[in-house]
């Protein structure tokens, strides 16, 4: 007897008409907002809107949910050093109870097959295995219970929801509308409070000017590419303008590794569209952006500022290079005393005082991480950790290169703008501590998980093509 869903049936794709409203709608209220000066009000209605069209179109979006809300999530104090991450840390439950309910309604457990799976299965293990010999019990464990919800709900349960190109699109032109309204709310907050290196931006949902750089940086990457495929007309116009508005709120943030990350991407591009008149766009668009940099430098207090930051980048003194020195060092000197296996998954902050090489440096008395992605994972994991990390970024970019060879259209260029926003996170993670953000955190595994979900994707259009000399 077949077992029918009490689930709602998938909804019909939006119409253009649908979704240049909906757009309309989001940046009416978002400017009503920015009017209103009222950053909870904002979260209120963001959140609840999201929340409002999940209902609407049903329970199956409540994943989708938790991703669109990423950028206007708030950090609740509660007791001693506890915090409480709203609503991300309150639907991840959610997910997981929805996970449980699917799968004794159907007594199996659905996946999408993929290389990515084995080692990002395999590195997981490794995290839960480290509480078997872990120097710091308490701390592994609060660390596998959060990386558990963002492996969970990023890489397995999230992409799961996308099940036509249609729903990938769905679910980008909104990440993009909500991140559109994120970067102005954050011009706004830097107007109000003014230009600092190390200024608050897009306060309360950003307590991090680092983790604001690196979740804009990783929308600008989309944006760049589909501008740069874009040939001519109001789209690429369109385009054009938001990705100035995105590559501005960068800049402005003076977090130097979003800059290199940045950097790093324009190479990217280039090469990747170096036949075509794209690249051309490109070295003007760069040269516009130079010419300008050099303007305001001139004329305005941000030329000192620009300055300030890139005369510290090889200043071994600047009292934050000291100290991801010092954090660095700690890192490498954990990781020699622990090789092959590591201290366990998330002991590196504590056991960051028992490693201390400047004691004088400004966050010496701080519980943080290594400044470092891939130096925390050795410390942590060991060698075993590290080479399961570089082996899972392999084959994602492996096999995201597959993918984009034989996809056409929209898929084509957003393939392209994972690997550029994957590439960004991962110049950005050498210098700054990105993972432990559920923005962030949550944000890398969903870029992961689109993978088996961009397969399964492509292998269904396969499946559903006419045979060859046939309509």
């Amino acid at each position: 007897m077949e077992t029918k869903s009490i689930l709602p049936p998938l909804p019909r794709p939006l119409t253009r008409p649908e979704i240049v409203a909906g757009t309309a709608v989001c940046l009416g209220i978002g400017t009503f907002i920015w009017l209103a000066q009222s950053a909870w009000l904002m979260a209120a209605v963001l959140v609840g809107g999201i929340g409002l069209v999940a209902l609407w179109y049903g329970a199956e979006y409540i994943p989708l949910v938790l991703f669109l809300q990423l950028a206007f999530s708030v950090e609740i104090p509660l007791t001693g050093h506890h915090r409480l991450t709203v609503p991300t840390e309150v639907l991840i439950p959610l997910l997981f109870l929805m996970f449980v309910y699917s799968v004794l309604r159907d007594g199996k457990i659905t996946y999408r097959p993929s290389a990515l799976n084995i080692p990002v299965v395999l590195f997981y293990f490794l995290m839960v295995a480290t509480l078997s010999y872990t120097l710091e019990p308490v701390s592994t464990l609060k660390a596998l219970i959060r990386d558990t919800g963002y492996i969970g709900a990023g890489y397995f349960l999230i992409p799961k929801y996308i099940q036509s190109e249609a729903r990938l699109r769905q679910t980008a032109y909104a990440a993009l509308g909500i991140h559109t309204v994120l970067v102005l709310y954050g011009f706004l907050t830097q107007i109000i409070g003014g230009l600092h290196i190390y200024g608050d931006i897009a306060s309360p949902f950003f307590i991090e000017h680092c983790i604001y750089a690196a979740f804009v940086t990783i929308t600008f990457s989309f944006l760049l590419a589909f501008f740069l495929d874009q040939k001519s007309g109001p789209l690429r116009y369109g385009l054009g303008i938001l990705t100035g508005i995105f590559g501005l709120a960068i800049v402005l943030t003076f977090v130097r590794a979003a800059w290199f990350s940045v950097l790093f991407l324009l190479l990217f591009y280039l090469y990747h569209f170096r036949k075509r008149k794209s690249a051309v766009d490109l070295i003007v668009l760069l040269l516009l952006a130079t010419i300008l940099g050099l303007v305001l430098s001139v004329t305005t207090d941000l030329g000192a500022l620009f300055l300030q930051r890139i005369d510290t980048v090889t200043d071994l003194k600047y009292v934050a290079n000291y100290d991801r020195i010092d954090r660095w060092t700690a890192a490498w000197n954990m990781w020699k005393d622990h090789r092959y296996l590591g201290v366990g998954w998330g002991a590196y902050p504590d056991l960051y005082f028992s490693y201390q090489v400047h004691r004088d440096a400004y966050s010496s008395a701080l519980r943080m991480g290594a400044h470092n992605i891939y130096l925390e994972i050795m410390a942590e994991t060991g060698l075993v950790g590290i080479m399961l990390y570089l082996i899972m970024l392999y084959v994602f970019y492996r096999r995201a290169f597959l993918l984009q060879r034989t996809a056409s259209g929209f898929q084509r260029i957003f393939i392209l703008g994972m690997q550029g926003a994957m590439l960004t996170y991962l110049i950005h993670a050498f210098v700054n501590n990105l993972g432990p953000s559920d923005k962030i955190g949550l944000t890398f595994w969903f870029l992961l998980g689109l993978i088996p979900t961009l397969e399964a994707l492509q292998k269904s259009q396969r499946n559903t093509m006419p045979p060859a000399g046939r309509p």
